[in-house]
């Protein structure tokens, strides 16, 4: 009985972690909709994580040690 409880336990909470990283993910798209924001940095922590849980990343151009010097 305790195992079963157990695993209920651990179910449970297995589905609140998923609950909570779609709701992140779907409140952080919703933004960048709304913002039209997605080709420029992120703009909060909500975006930031859901860019990083979509695996979408903004690209910025870096300065060299060549482009310095021309």
């Amino acid at each position: 009985m305790a195992t079963l409880i157990a695993l209920g336990a651990i179910g449970l909470f297995t589905a609140g972690v998923i609950a909570g990283i779609i709701g992140v993910v779907s409140l952080a798209i919703r933004r960048e909709e709304r913002n039209h924001s997605l080709t420029s940095a992120a703009t909060d922590n909500l975006t930031r994580a859901g860019r990083w849980l979509n695996g979408v990343h903004v690209r910025s151009p870096q300065s060299t040690a060549a482009s310095s010097r021309a």
